[in-house]
């Protein structure tokens, strides 16, 4: 999507309009200015006086909270680059509590692998 579709969607009064705008202006809209200052931005960003009202900045903000717009989603990929190797973080040898133990099924014997008890299990 480009900014001449936003303006004819505009023009045309057209229901997906503000989801265009949404995902056009994620970074603006998301932002913690005011609505009105971020409807006049997109306005002198697009070249109509007017087109954005403050209230479709407000629409936005509410309806599309939380959700990943597509344009959104693949912004975030872009940001961050990509590593031949998985960085795993270090074991902190200084962190408190206790260490797990985790059995290999195939070593243990297949009494020590039927055995199962429950909370429910009388003993």
């Amino acid at each position: 999507m480009d900014k001449k579709t936003l303006i004819d969607l505009f023009e045309r009064r057209d229901k997906k309009r503000k989801r265009i705008l949404y995902e056009l202006y994620f970074d603006l809209i998301t932002s913690r200015l005011s609505a009105r200052y971020i409807a006049e931005m997109i306005c002198k960003d697009v070249g109509h006086a007017d087109m954005v009202s403050a209230t479709d900045i407000k629409f936005c903000r509410f309806q599309f909270k939380g959700k990943v717009t597509s344009t959104a989603f693949r912004q975030g990929f872009r940001s961050k680059p990509v590593s031949a190797s998985p960085v795993q973080p270090e074991p902190d040898s200084q962190s408190p509590g206790p260490t797990a133990f985790w059995a290999d099924p195939n070593t243990m014997s297949t009494q020590e692998n039927i055995i199962v008890e429950s909370k429910f299990s009388k003993k």
